[in-house]
């Protein structure tokens, strides 16, 4: 039972990324295009570096990536869910200081209103399913927190 509840928030989690804009494919590299082919050309870089890159290039065969998630049924209610909750996300906005004078408003995402979410369990879920939901949407709410975090740092 344990091993399947660690199953079932590993998916979670990986749907929750996926929600917050984390693509498993993401490693922080760029997309390479023929453009970056031809400054490297033209900057004289050894052709083998040149070649390296040129295999990164995209198939334009190839079809493009799907944009969606596959959902095993046992996590259907949970995701759906958390759908239905995205827009009680509470958010705080600091000021960031820009070169040259002035401010730059930054929000950041800092949790689930719980107050809302826990009126729409009471209205959509089986009450001894209750515990468990509320406990899946913090694993996932967790995880969206933490790719937030992630995408943040590799800003900077």
């Amino acid at each position: 039972m344990a091993a399947q509840h660690r199953r079932q928030a590993k998916k979670l989690i990986e749907a929750a990324r996926w929600w917050a804009g984390i693509r498993p494919c993401d490693s922080g590299a760029f997309d390479v295009d023929e453009s970056i082919v031809e400054a490297m050309q033209a900057w004289g870089a050894p052709p083998e570096d040149i070649e390296k890159v040129r295999a990164q290039l995209p198939d334009p065969d190839a079809q493009p990536l799907d944009e969606t998630f596959a959902v095993h049924a046992d996590n259907a209610p949970v995701i759906e869910a958390f759908t239905a909750l995205r827009t009680q996300w509470t958010y705080v906005t600091s000021f960031t200081a820009v070169p040259g004078g002035g401010f730059l408003p930054v929000s950041h995402r800092v949790g689930i209103n719980y107050a809302a979410l826990i009126a729409w369990v009471q209205q959509h879920a089986r009450p001894r399913r209750r515990r468990a939901l509320i406990a899946d949407l913090r694993v996932m709410e967790t995880a969206v927190l933490i790719a937030d975090q992630e995408k943040r740092t590799e800003k900077e």
